[in-house]
C-alpha cells in the first residue's frame, strides 16, 4: 500500500483540477474562482502544460479531449490531430530509399494541431476571453519557470533528439549540473500565443501566418511539409463512443485516437470474466489476452475513419471473434510481434461546480517530438507521422496525404443519468489503453474506491501496436509489489514477467459526488490535485 497516497486526495465544493504540474492547476483554479468553466480552465491548463513540459506537449502537437457540458446526455469527443502532408504519400519516403517513416527529424512531421481545439473549444464553449485564458502561460513562457525535478529527467533524456541550435541553446539547461531549480524562459512561445490571441477572430489567417514559418524551416531542412498543409482546421467535435460498465457509461476520444480499443478492453473484460477480481494472477492473464486481440485488431483494421473504413468496434460478431482469440489458460503468441519491418505526453482534468468536465491529454508524439520546429516562434512541431505512420502496402495506418495517423493518447470520463460521474486518464503510450481500463474496472465494476483502486499494483502487456514499442519482445511489466503468489500464477501461465519499481504514467481521476468533488492522482509522475 501507497501509504502517501492519502495526502494527495483533494475535496471541494466548487471546483477540482488535477495537471501534471502545481503552475498548471492553480492557473486553471483561478479562472474556475473567476467565474469561469471547466472548459475555460483547461484551455488555461493545456496551454501552461506546453510551457512547463516542452518536451511532454506543445503547441503544434495534438490533443484528445472528452468533455460533459452539465445536463447533458451524452459526452463529447474534441480531438486536434495533426495530419501527413500532402507530399507525405509512402510513395515519397521510398522514393529517397526510406523503408520506413523517420521517427524523429523533418521527415517525421505531422501538421500543427493543439491550438486549433483550443480555439474551438473556446468558440463552443468559452466564457472569458482567449487573452485571459492565455495570460498564464504567456507570462510563464517570457518571466520563466523553474525547472522541476521531473522536467530536468525528461529534458535531459531527450536532449539528443534536438536537430538545431536555437533549440538546442533553448533547452540546454536541462543537461547542466544545476538543472533543478533553474529558469527555463520561452520569449518565442510567448510571442506565439499572443499572436494567437491577436488573431483569434482570424484563425484562418492565424493558420496561415505558423503554415508559412513551417514551411520555411520544412524547406531549409528538405521536408515535405508544407504552408498549405498548415491551413486546415484540426479540431473536430463529435459524439463521444461509450460503452456500459456497470451502472455508468464510460466515454473516450473517437478515432483515431485509441479510444476505441479501451472500450473494446472493458467489453471483452465484461463478457469474459468469472468470479476473478481483477488483479488476481487469472484476472491478469485474462487482460492480457484481451489486450493482444485488441491490439492486433488496431493493426489490421483500425485507422483514420477519413480513410478507412470502420466497423462498429463493438459490433457483436467482431467481440466473438476476439473471444474466441483468449485463452483463459495460457499465454497466447503475441499478434503484434514482427508486424513492422522496422515521456511524450501529458494528461490532466477539471470539473467546475456546475456539473461541466473535460477530461484531457495531450502530446508531441515522443519527447520533443520531432527534435526540430520553428525558432521564432519557440514552437517543436510533432512526430506523431513518424511515431505512428508505416509504409507497409494494405495497412489501414500506411502513410497518406491529410490521413490522421493513429494516435495513442486517448482519456476518458463516465456518466449516468445524473450527469457526470468520474473524469481520468493516464499519459503513456499503448499502456493508456491497458491502465485506463484496469483503473475503471477497480472503481465501476469492483466497486473499489478511488484510493483503494489506484493504490493497487499496475501491469503492462508488451508488444502493443505502437511503433515506439516495436523491438520490445513478449513480456508483462509489473509493479515490483505486485504479490509474490500472482508472479508465480502468471510465469505458470507462461508470461515472462518482469517486475519494475513503478509501471507507466501517473493516473489522475476526479469524481463528482452529490456532497462535492473529490480528486486523487497516484504520485507516479510530478503534479497537483487540488480545489477551492
Amino acid at each position: 500500500m501507497r501509504d502517501f497516497l492519502r495526502d494527495r486526495q483533494a475535496w471541494s465544493r466548487r471546483g477540482m483540477v488535477s495537471t501534471g504540474n502545481p503552475l498548471a492547476t492553480l492557473a486553471a483554479l483561478q479562472v474556475l474562482n473567476e467565474g469561469g468553466t471547466a472548459f475555460d480552465a483547461a484551455i488555461t491548463a493545456s496551454a501552461v502544460m506546453t510551457v512547463v513540459l516542452p518536451m511532454a506537449s506543445g503547441p503544434a502537437g495534438d490533443g484528445a479531449v472528452v468533455l460533459q457540458v452539465a445536463q447533458s446526455s451524452e459526452a463529447i469527443s474534441l480531438t486536434a490531430l495533426g495530419r501527413t502532408p500532402a507530399r507525405a504519400a509512402a510513395e515519397a519516403f521510398t522514393a529517397r530509399g526510406l523503408r520506413d517513416v523517420p521517427e524523429t527529424g523533418i521527415l517525421s512531421v505531422s501538421t500543427p494541431a493543439l491550438m486549433d481545439g483550443w480555439l474551438a473549444l473556446h468558440r463552443r464553449h468559452g466564457t472569458m476571453g482567449l487573452d485571459r485564458l492565455l495570460r498564464p502561460a504567456i507570462e510563464l513562457a517570457e518571466n520563466g519557470v523553474a525547472n522541476t525535478g521531473q522536467a530536468v529527467r525528461w529534458g535531459k533524456d531527450n536532449l539528443e533528439f534536438l536537430e538545431q541550435r536555437h533549440f538546442q541553446e533553448a533547452f540546454a539547461g536541462y543537461g547542466a549540473p544545476d538543472a533543478d531549480g533553474s529558469v527555463l524562459r520561452q520569449p518565442g512561445l510567448a510571442r506565439l500565443f499572443r499572436l494567437l490571441v491577436e488573431m483569434a477572430g482570424e484563425p484562418a489567417e492565424f493558420r496561415r501566418l505558423v503554415g508559412r514559418a513551417v514551411g520555411r524551416v520544412s524547406a531549409e531542412l528538405g521536408g515535405f511539409i508544407t504552408e498549405e498543409d498548415c491551413l486546415a482546421d484540426h479540431a473536430r467535435f463529435e459524439v463521444a463512443p461509450t460503452v456500459a460498465v456497470g451502472d455508468q457509461r464510460v466515454a473516450t476520444s473517437a478515432a483515431p485516437t485509441q479510444g476505441p480499443l479501451m472500450l473494446q478492453n472493458l467489453a471483452l473484460y465484461h463478457r469474459l470474466h468469472r468470479d476473478e477480481p481483477i488483479d488476481s494472477g487469472p484476472g491478469i492473464h485474462l487482460m492480457t489476452e484481451i489486450a493482444n486481440q485488441t491490439y492486433g485488431w488496431r493493426l489490421d483494421s483500425f485507422g483514420d475513419p477519413d480513410f478507412v473504413p470502420q466497423d462498429d468496434f463493438l459490433a457483436e460478431d467482431l467481440l466473438h471473434t476476439m473471444e474466441s482469440g483468449v485463452d483463459r489458460d495460457k499465454l497466447s503468441p503475441s499478434l503484434c510481434l514482427g508486424r513492422y519491418t522496422e515521456g511524450d505526453t501529458t494528461h490532466f482534468a477539471v470539473i467546475d461546480e456546475r456539473g461541466n468536465g473535460v477530461s484531457w491529454v495531450q502530446s508531441l508524439g515522443l519527447g520533443f517530438g520531432s527534435g526540430v520546429g520553428v525558432a521564432e516562434y519557440g514552437m517543436l512541431l510533432c512526430n506523431r507521422l513518424g511515431r505512428s505512420s508505416t509504409l507497409q502496402p494494405g495497412t489501414p495506418n500506411r502513410a497518406e496525404p491529410g490521413k490522421r495517423p493513429v494516435n495513442t493518447i486517448m482519456p476518458w470520463l463516465s456518466f449516468d443519468d445524473a450527469g457526470l460521474r468520474l473524469a481520468g486518464g493516464t499519459p503513456g503510450g499503448d499502456g493508456q489503453t491497458q491502465w485506463n481500463a484496469q483503473v475503471i474496472i477497480r472503481m465501476i465494476t469492483e466497486r473499489a474506491s478511488i484510493l483503494a483502486a489506484l493504490n493497487r499494483p499496475r501491469w503492462t502487456y508488451y508488444p502493443g501496436c505502437d511503433k515506439a514499442e516495436k523491438d520490445m519482445g513478449l513480456q508483462l511489466r509489473v509493479d515490483a509489489d505486485l504479490p509474490a503468489t500472482i508472479v508465480e500464477d502468471l510465469r505458470n501461465r507462461g508470461h515472462k514477467v518482469v517486475p519494475k519499481a513503478s509501471i507507466g504514467g501517473v493516473m489522475r481521476v476526479l469524481e463528482r459526488r452529490p456532497t462535492g468533488l473529490y480528486g486523487l492522482d497516484d504520485g507516479r509522475h510530478e503534479g497537483m490535485t487540488a480545489g477551492w
